[in-house]
């Protein structure tokens, strides 16, 4: 099935490169649905079923796909099938290439762990340090068109602002999450869970530039 016509003039607007909003107007119009399908198909491939299945990294699947797409959309044939179909795919194969690699990353970390158990873990790197590095790097590859791909929602993208910024009072992103009916001790696990996986995100970006 080809492109919408809806899906059409989206793609129109984009292939203009001269519509600053596009991107961000048509990565918010298409993600829950992309997310939602995307999804849907790697639960029905899951070999451990939908317990397996890592929401973030699917996360991670759909703004990839929507990242390609938006840096180069003359990829993409309209007749041939329907943009959201298109990046539903793209999303899949890229959700299935990020698990594998995982999984070899976790399997060289256990073999590490297995030949040298008396050693400790090495320091982790502070977080802040590490966004740092990679908001430097991504800022020099056109940062606005990585965020818009990458966090999708709205309330994401002032999430990272503020880890941009270096915010590290809990009070902004407590008010931007609505958490603020929260205990103290549970508003500070609920923003520390957003923003680990808010900068998982970030440092996924910085490996796809590595690569």
């Amino acid at each position: 099935m080809k492109a919408t016509p809806e899906e059409y003039a989206w793609h129109q607007r984009l292939l203009a490169y001269d519509d600053s909003t596009a991107p961000a107007e048509m990565a918010e119009w298409l993600y829950e649905a992309l997310m939602r399908e995307t999804y849907a198909r790697v639960c029905a491939t899951a070999v451990g079923g939908v317990s397996s299945v890592d929401t973030a990294l699917v996360e991670e699947a759909v703004g990839q796909a929507l990242l390609d797409y938006l840096e180069g959309p003359e990829r993409y044939d309209p007749e041939l099938a329907s943009l959201q179909r298109y990046l539903v795919m793209a999303a899949h194969r890229d959700f299935q290439n990020m698990s594998q690699k995982e999984a070899r990353q976790t399997r060289s970390q256990r073999y590490l762990t297995l030949l040298t158990p008396e050693q400790e873990e090495p320091d982790l790197i502070d977080e802040q340090q590490d966004i740092d590095r990679v908001i430097a790097r991504i800022d020099a590859e056109n940062l606005w068109l990585q965020v818009q791909a990458y966090f999708p929602d709205p309330i994401e993208r002032q999430i990272v602002g503020l880890l941009v910024d270096r915010v590290r009072s809990s009070q902004p992103y407590v008010q931007l999450l609505g958490l603020t009916h929260l205990s103290a001790d549970e508003q500070a696990e609920a923003v520390k869970r957003v923003k680990d996986r808010l900068a998982r995100r970030l440092r996924r970006i910085g490996e796809n530039l590595d690569e």
